[in-house]
């Protein structure tokens, strides 16, 4: 399956990567990627790729997020809880909104997950 932003990885710098993916900086068109690996994860490693794309747009005062999760396994309800706690009260611009695209997992209950927000 093809992934674009693998595609377009090689030419632009890697911010951030641990089990749960990486973060890839775009400054030409000022947005991150955020590409989830497949597998397991832990609820620090989560929070801590989190916590690291909040500081990327923080650094740059970007407003863009383009997210790949085609390998990705569900969350969990507390990795969805997490995700929604983090970006509602640490957001990286308290006053501006974010724009995000996503590219949404190929299993199906990894897709589901993202409906029950």
């Amino acid at each position: 399956m093809l992934n674009p932003i693998e595609a377009s990885a090689k030419r632009h710098a890697t911010y951030f990567e641990n089990p749960v993916g990486r973060l890839l900086e775009h400054p030409t068109e000022c947005y991150i990627a955020v590409e989830y690996n497949a597998g397991p994860r832990h609820l620090t490693d989560l929070q801590d790729f989190l916590l690291h794309a909040g500081q990327l747009l923080a650094r740059w005062g970007w407003d863009k997020l383009l997210g790949y999760q085609g390998l990705m396994d569900s969350f969990t309800p507390e990795e969805m809880d997490g995700v929604v706690a983090q970006w509602s009260t640490r957001a990286p611009h308290s006053a501006a909104l974010l724009y995000g695209a996503q590219l949404l997992p190929h299993e199906v209950f990894a897709r589901l997950s993202w409906k029950s927000q």
